[in-house]
């Protein structure tokens, strides 16, 4: 009879996730934990090799995947389904945005469908929360992001610098091109204020040369403002070698410029949370960052182009200010932002939607 209840109680969770690096952050660490430190299971696995069989699950996860089909599937075969969102892709943005993936009606409508099938939806934010609401009336509970370290790592870089140059950097994904573009004026101006700072990029923003098929290999120079000489270039590597790769930028100064526009409202502060756990001061946008950002403290607020330009200044004229906000920023994310601390959160919501 013991032995029934707990098969009974016992969770199974199938995770499909939709192949970018955000499993890193909403699943894979999440799942080691409950593996290693729970009587449930939780595997993550590619949508694009599921033969329809969810093999005794009795929770699936669909990281933002459209397809009514798969949750009257999962339904059928006596499993609850989660839509697990960490970003709007319905009605959140327009054609401004140029390199977003937009969504079509046949697309829309199978996706809001997929959406109502679902039993629960998970999400990143209270906007979040708010807009997906909009297509259900199931319960959407609001996880945040955490650093896994177990992933991520806490130690710091030890990179011996042979320059006196000052490393201002970025990193993120083609669907910043905008956000970039408003940034751009500030850093050029930064650039030709002070000749020993260097901009690096990695993953999205290109390279031009006199060779025509450089940016088709390359990507968009999104910087051809900026001279080759003053900036770096490099390639992103897949989600599991990041922590290493963003280590070897040896950043000393970090930005992140999101636009004022629903869309980037809907984002999160990972690139804090990166930036802070290596010590690395930054400079952000107040669409998303307001709330984890202490101004002056753990980083700088830039709502103008005057602003981005006076608080890079103050970092780069000031190695002693940098150290103190890089340190202060790390202690606050070890604090507060850790998973190891905060899984259980996933675990609580998983067992009330299977009903365990």
């Amino acid at each position: 009879m013991k032995g029934e209840n707990s098969m009974k109680n016992h969770l199974k969770i199938l995770c499909f996730d939709n192949g970018t690096t955000s499993r890193k952050w909403r699943f894979n660490g999440q799942a080691d934990r409950i593996n290693k430190l729970t009587e449930h299971e939780m595997f993550v696995v590619s949508s694009k090799e599921w033969n329809g069989d969810i093999v005794g699950a009795n929770l699936v996860i669909l990281e933002m995947l459209t397809g009514p089909q798969i949750v009257d599937a999962c339904h059928q075969q006596g499993a609850k389904v989660i839509y697990e969102a960490d970003d709007a892709v319905i009605d959140s943005y327009g054609k401004e945005r140029k390199n977003l993936q937009h969504i079509g009606p046949v697309w829309r409508s199978n996706s809001i469908e997929t959406i109502k099938k679902c039993d629960a939806v998970t999400v990143s934010n209270q906007v979040l929360k708010e807009n997906y609401e909009r297509f259900t009336k199931k319960p959407v509970h609001i996880l945040p992001f955490y650093l896994d370290y177990n992933w991520y790592g806490k130690e710091l870089s030890e990179i011996k610098r042979i320059t006196d140059e000052i490393r201002l950097g970025w990193f993120g994904s083609r669907g910043h091109l905008e956000d970039l573009q408003m940034v751009t004026p500030a850093i050029k101006e930064v650039l030709e204020k002070y000749p020993k700072v260097k901009f690096v990029y990695c993953g999205f923003g290109g390279m031009s040369s006199e060779r025509l098929l450089t940016e088709v290999g390359w990507g968009e120079d999104v910087f051809k403002t900026i001279p080759r000489e003053r900036r770096e270039f490099a390639l992103g590597v897949p989600p599991d070698y990041w922590p290493l790769k963003h280590r070897f930028l040896d950043l000393d100064i970090g930005v992140s410029p999101l636009i004022d526009d629903y869309f980037n409202h809907c984002k999160t502060y990972t690139k804090w949370l990166e930036y802070s756990i290596l010590e690395t001061p930054g400079v952000y946008s107040p669409t998303v960052y307001t709330d984890v950002v202490k101004h002056g403290k753990t980083g700088f607020i830039a709502k103008t182009k005057k602003d981005w330009i006076k608080y890079l200044s103050l970092l780069i004229e000031d190695k002693k200010l940098r150290e103190e906000i890089g340190k202060k920023a790390r202690k606050e994310v070890l604090k507060n932002y850790d998973l190891d601390n905060c899984w259980r959160n996933w675990l609580k919501i998983y067992k009330e939607v299977a009903r365990v």
